[in-house]
């Protein structure tokens, strides 16, 4: 996902490395306890992909509009306004997390789900047409995004709470995503399940801009792998190590074996 996002973005491919190195470190830093280490890194990561992007941007703005997104912001007008460096960078940094760290964690949150349920792994493996299905299915049992913040805007009731203009509000999206008063079983992997109203790309005004991308993107990564390696499996008995994010969160690694394809 980070290659195809910062080849949309318009970086080049030698920064693809240091792009993925600032955005874990930049995610890793919204624990809710992260040491002095942690704290430091994601505040040098965030120091150096603004020093990297404010070149780009000054690039963009130097030549003829290119074929990519940094070159759509900065040519953007709004109400007859362009944007200023520091909202691309802003906007350019939501892009590249917002595409790489949730796709990414839904694949291999996915993946590790579909090893942990080999009879649904084996519907999908038998029946690739229902991959697009199942691709919703592990979008709402992964819920890649945790949790999102808001600010009621007028006094409202919601299922027997008051809530006062003003206050704020935390949306956890995998507690929606497994709300039995909309899904039956919502703690079983199923992916035949349909309809399947997740929450899992948010919702009205803030629904996910790149949802369709995505969907691309793990249809496509789920029907291949299922494919090219169907006797995948885990290359380790231990407990993965988890990020310790609660805002984006997934493995740090998962080792694997398979038999490769020729």
């Amino acid at each position: 996902p980070l290659l195809l996002i910062a080849d949309m973005l318009g970086f080049e491919p030698d920064a693809y490395d240091d792009l993925l190195r600032w955005s874990d470190d930049m995610i890793r830093g919204t624990t809710g306890t992260p040491t002095p280490e942690v704290q430091l890194a994601a505040m040098n990561a965030g120091i150096q992909f603004r020093e990297y992007q404010l070149q780009v941007i000054a690039d963009r703005r130097s030549r003829p509009p290119q074929d990519d997104l940094i070159s759509t912001l900065v040519n953007a007008e709004i109400n007859g306004n362009r944007l200023d460096d520091e909202s691309i960078v802003s906007e350019t940094l939501l892009i590249l997390i917002g595409g790489d760290e949730t796709s990414r964690h839904v694949i291999t949150c996915g993946m590790l789900a579909l090893l942990e349920f080999p009879d649904q792994r084996d519907i999908l493996a038998k029946s690739p047409e229902l991959i697009e299905t199942g691709v919703e299915e592990l979008l709402r049992w992964v819920s890649p995004i945790k949790n999102m913040a808001r600010t009621v805007t007028a006094p409202v009731e919601l299922h027997g709470q008051s809530l006062r203009e003003g206050d704020q509000v935390m949306l956890f999206y995998p507690s929606a995503n497994r709300d039995n008063r909309v899904f039956d079983n919502p703690d079983q992997l199923d992916v035949r399940r349909n309809p399947n109203p997740h929450l899992a790309f948010g919702f009205g005004p803030h629904f996910c801009l790149g949802a369709s991308l995505a969907r691309l993107e793990l249809t496509i990564m789920f029907d291949e792998l299922l494919r090219r390696i169907p006797d995948i499996s885990l290359a380790t008995n231990e407990t993965l190590e988890f990020r310790a994010s609660n805002f984006i969160s997934g493995p740090e690694s998962m080792p694997v074996r398979f038999t490769p394809s020729h």
